[in-house]
């Protein structure tokens, strides 16, 4: 018999609201971006879309190119997260927070570029937005801001060949001053997809499935904990890509060189690429985080569909509705640590795009959902957060 385990709000018992929609606007959210500081005090982030975002009070921005109106919320806990104060707005999209030494950082796009705000003191107060690129064509999602000791790194898509996307990436030196646009510089931008991959559909054992869409999607940078991994090399970090293949819990793979910031294909013994990689929720946007306490990675994202979705079934939204959390040692061996946020039919029972930390012995997340007022899959109208408490032995 297994002992039960304490409860705390937005834990087992059920998710804590961070953020809902104010009924009758027309407003919907992105995907959020959550941050454990070492006090115990979390910050999420994430953007408002939606007609009625224009009217709102604080800071906004307007993507020219498609007519839509943007701003992002800051939200802070000191509580665990049983309650969240609003501490700033932001006039761009698709924002990552993280932290390098004393200060908190958002990075997000709007319009194409990117920008940057700092916090001195832990999320209470911000400075200006600042525009790091101009405008570039570039779509961010948020990710884990992944380090190789010396520098950040963030990856991006962008405008390739063909009028298709490939990735490109940004670093900037740790503990520099990185609201100095000197501080960042780009690499190359990747082939798309199949061009990169020519060749590895041939030798996938079925992936993707026949007649899907392949492209780029959300790419999140990995560094293996374990220096004894067979994939470990010290030049070079990995890619997991939750790009549609017509399978749930399968991702792309792929390496950056850390050199040139070159998206390259891993290659096989044979030298072929090898481009697939079994990950539970690898089909959809998925947090990985690293738990050095116990040198494994964590993963929180979707579980899918109930049965086995393949072809148009596996991209529809019936894998948005559960999430859960898996950790392993090696990228490929999987346990399954519980279940983290749940929803019912229809578009109010969406839970999706998932970010997730370490704080303490617990597993914090938020993700957005659906609400009473959704009138589709798309319509998100909350940022819900739960807490999986000692959830390192809950490992199966």
């Amino acid at each position: 018999m297994t002992e039960a385990l304490p409860v705390k709000a937005g834990s087992d018992a059920g998710p804590a609201v961070v953020y809902s929609v104010e009924e009758g606007k027309r407003i919907s959210f992105g995907p959020p971006s959550l941050l454990a500081l070492p006090n115990g005090k979390l910050l999420a982030a994430f953007d408002q879309a939606g007609p009625d975002v224009k009217g709102l009070n604080g800071k906004k921005g307007h993507d020219a190119k498609r007519n839509r109106w943007m701003q992002g919320l800051v939200l802070s806990s000191g509580d665990g997260g049983v309650s969240w104060q609003r501490v700033a707005t932001y006039p761009f999209r698709r924002a990552s927070l993280f932290r390098d030494g004393g200060d908190v950082y958002l990075l997000g796009e709007a319009s194409g570029g990117l920008c940057l705000m700092r916090s001195p003191d832990g999320g209470s107060s911000w400075s200006a937005p600042m525009d790091l690129t101009g405008d570039l064509d570039v779509w961010l999602s948020p990710a884990r801001m992944e380090s190789d000791g010396d520098s950040w790194i963030m990856g991006c898509m962008a405008p390739a060949s063909g009028g298709e996307f490939g990735i490109t990436c940004w670093r900037a030196p740790r503990g520099a001053s990185l609201m100095n646009r000197k501080a960042w510089s780009q690499g190359p931008v990747s082939p798309p997809l199949g061009v990169l991959f020519a060749g590895a559909m041939e030798t996938s054992c079925g992936v993707p499935w026949p007649r899907s869409t392949l492209a780029w999607r959300h790419p999140a940078l990995v560094r293996l904990v374990d220096s004894n991994h067979p994939w470990h090399d010290s030049k070079s970090l990995h890619l997991l890509v939750p790009a549609a293949c017509g399978r749930e819990h399968w991702a792309l793979m792929a390496r950056l060189d850390l050199a040139s910031l070159e998206v390259k294909a891993v290659r096989t013994g044979e030298d072929l690429p090898w481009a697939w990689l079994p990950l539970p929720g690898g089909h959809a946007k998925f947090d990985l985080l690293a738990d050095e306490s116990t040198r494994s990675h964590v993963l929180v994202g979707s579980r899918g569909s109930e049965g086995l979705a393949l072809g148009k079934d596996a991209e529809r939204d019936g894998h948005a509705r559960r999430l859960g959390a898996w950790v392993s040692e090696n990228l490929v061996d999987w346990r399954f640590c519980g279940p983290v946020l749940s929803g019912g039919e229809g578009p109010s029972g969406i839970r999706c795009d998932p970010s997730a930390a370490i704080c303490g012995n617990d597993l914090v997340a938020v993700c957005r959902a659906g609400g009473p007022g959704s009138r589709n899959a798309r319509e998100t109208t909350q940022i819900l957060f739960t807490r999986l408490m000692e959830f390192r032995s809950r490992r199966g």
